[in-house]
């Protein structure tokens, strides 16, 4: 009897110590913005990893997709084990490291090298003879270099976070350079900072530093001083920046698993360093300085853009937040009216696109104009000067006249339908007509530029007539009942096919809001594909190949998954964009993964 009265006090006092440790108070979070300097490019913070793992598990793709790929219960063992050590506050400093501490990167400037590649010289064949030459001329690349510091609020002392740096880090180190690295190590008044270089290349260096709880690891010296700076309140700190924070509320941070900010300077680096640019290097003039034509444009328009992440109800919830000048919005509001057809919409879902957008816009030459005169007030000379060229060019590029009256012609609904990835050609641009009469002298104007021709392939295209311009872009056009279509051929050609086919329709999808004017849809097919091999390879859940993707429990469980819907709408202080899918920008990650 006493042995049991001894076990049961036992296990009364294990189950007190357990509601004591799951009950206390957690330790106040350090708001990793406050250690990313103000005028960083961007900046992204996440959950613990555990918590992350956590939430992607409640996902219906998840819950899905891990009994068909037989993921092994190993994996799931790791994650309670996590979760043990961040509940009781158990175990190495690593582990608790992993299981508790919130990261976050600040990106705080991007270079760009160019370097030559010369073609590699033919190998001389069995004869002694040269082979033919396969390679590509020589030419430059350029290389991008983002200036980044990893930060993270580990919930560990300074001591514990530098022991950490100094076994781990080195081990990195090696890895990426090739070769043992050279340590150095500087001690604070509250912590160190420890850098690693290349015995061969001493400007290829890593970096951390320790902060009381905060850990930093940087590629760049400049980006760890930086954030060293702000964490000691030397420079101003991004979350004092009032953009940034309206973003975070717009965009529901708190309960992300991800949350994401670019100011106008890295809005503008992505402009002119992504597909968007032109490859010109227009600059004007700005308070002394010069900068680029898009950097201008971009700050006239916007104080950046929030972006989050959230699981809700076994969907990826994305969501964007674009900050416009109160003029912006003002110029833009009467031409971007919440008035999407519906029908119009889900009569073009039948085409089964990668993606199919629908927008509300009324009177878009209207629209281009007040756009361009309400940044002519907030710009100096130059970009005012700029914008105006820019419209106009773009009205040459499409052969319309400046007395065209053509937002007269047109209607307010306008379709854009991408094609599926593996597919060549371009994409389609559908717009509803209202005088289709007065319309075809400006259509062929457009189809007829820099002297092209027109050719008739075949007569019709599943009785509809398609005309193609012989310009070097393929251009072509044609008409579907109220509706004009604007692609290349092959574009057009697929669309109509997949249209006027007996092709079964898509599920209903749900409407956008009344205060919406965007819609957007999308199959996440491809997306889920790329997912699928990467968890396989994460968890080592077989040989990941695309053979597994033909496996019948596989193919299910992706083909089970709903298609991807979003909607835009317009706010008084900026644009607001959500987007719910099986898996989202997680998608992005798991590319990440495939890559490796």
């Amino acid at each position: 009897m006493t042995r049991h009265i001894g076990w049961a006090i036992l296990g009364l006092a294990l189950a007190g110590g357990l509601f004591w440790l799951r009950s206390r108070p957690d330790p106040p979070q350090t708001d990793l913005a406050r250690s990313a300097p103000r005028e960083a490019l961007a900046f992204i913070e996440t959950d613990s990893l555990p918590s992350a793992l956590r939430r992607i598990e409640q996902l219906a793709f998840w819950k899905a997709i891990t009994p068909a790929i037989g993921m092994p219960g190993q994996f799931d063992d790791v994650l309670t084990g996590a979760r043990l050590i961040a509940w009781l506050d158990i175990g190495p400093a690593e582990a608790k490291l992993l299981a508790r501490a919130r990261w976050g990167v600040a990106i705080t400037g991007v270079t760009v090298e160019a370097s030559s590649q010369a073609s590699p010289r033919p190998e001389p064949n069995a004869a002694g003879k040269a082979a033919p030459e396969a390679a590509p001329p020589d030419g430059v690349t350029l290389d991008l270099k983002p200036q980044l510091a990893l930060l993270a609020s580990t919930g560990l002392s300074a001591e514990q976070n530098a022991a950490i740096a100094r076994e781990r880090l080195p081990l990195a180190a090696r890895k990426l350079f090739g070769q043992p690295p050279q340590s150095s190590e500087q001690r604070l008044a509250t912590g160190f900072v420890l850098r690693l270089r290349h015995p061969e290349q001493p400007e290829t260096s890593l970096w951390a530093a320790s902060e009381n709880d905060l850990l930093f690891l940087a590629n760049d010296e400049a980006a760890l001083q930086a954030c060293l700076d702000t964490a000691h309140g030397r420079r101003a700190a991004l979350a004092d920046l009032p953009a940034f924070g309206r973003a975070r509320q717009a965009v529901g941070w708190e309960a992300a698993l991800l949350f994401a900010f670019v100011n106008p300077r890295g809005l503008d680096a992505a402009l002119r360093l992504g597909p968007l640019n032109s490859g010109r290097n227009d600059a004007v003039w700005l308070d002394g300085q010069e900068q680029s034509l898009t950097a201008a444009l971009v700050t006239g328009l916007s104080d950046g853009l929030g972006y989050s992440l959230s699981v809700e109800g076994g969907q990826v919830a994305d969501r964007y937040y674009l900050a416009l000048h109160p003029q912006i919005v003002a110029a833009l509001r009467p031409h971007f009216p919440p008035a999407l057809d519906a029908a119009a919409t889900q009569r073009f879902l039948a085409v089964k696109p990668s993606e199919l957008t629908v927008v509300s816009l009324a009177r878009p030459l209207a629209a281009l104009d007040r756009l361009q005169a309400a940044l002519a007030a907030r710009s100096n000379v130059a970009v005012a000067f700029l914008s105006r060229e820019a419209v106009a060019g773009l009205r040459e590029r499409y052969g319309i006249g400046a007395r065209d009256p053509l937002d007269d012609w047109l209607g307010e609904q306008w379709l854009w339908i991408s094609p599926e990835a593996a597919a060549s050609g371009q994409g389609v641009i559908g717009a509803r007509v209202r005088d289709r009469a007065r319309l075809l002298p400006l259509l062929d104007r457009y189809l007829r530029a820099d002297g092209s021709s027109l050719v008739n392939p075949s007569p019709t295209h599943l009785g509809v007539p398609l005309v193609v311009s012989t310009r070097r872009d393929g251009r072509a056009a044609c008409f579907l009942d109220d509706w004009l279509f604007l692609g290349d051929q092959v574009a057009l050609e697929r669309f109509l096919t997949r249209q006027l086919s007996a092709a079964a329709a898509l599920p209903k999808l749900p409407l956008p809001p009344p205060d919406a004017f965007l819609c957007r849809y999308r199959q996440p097919q491809e997306d889920l594909q790329s997912a699928t091999l990467a968890l396989i390879a994460l968890t080592r859940a077989g040989a990941a190949s695309p053979a597994r993707l033909e496996e019948a429990a596989v193919r299910q469980a992706i083909a089970a998954q709903a298609a991807a819907s979003g909607h835009a709408a317009l706010r008084d202080d900026g644009c607001f964009g959500e987007m719910r899918s099986p898996i989202g920008n997680l998608a992005y990650l798991a590319s990440l993964i495939n890559a490796l």
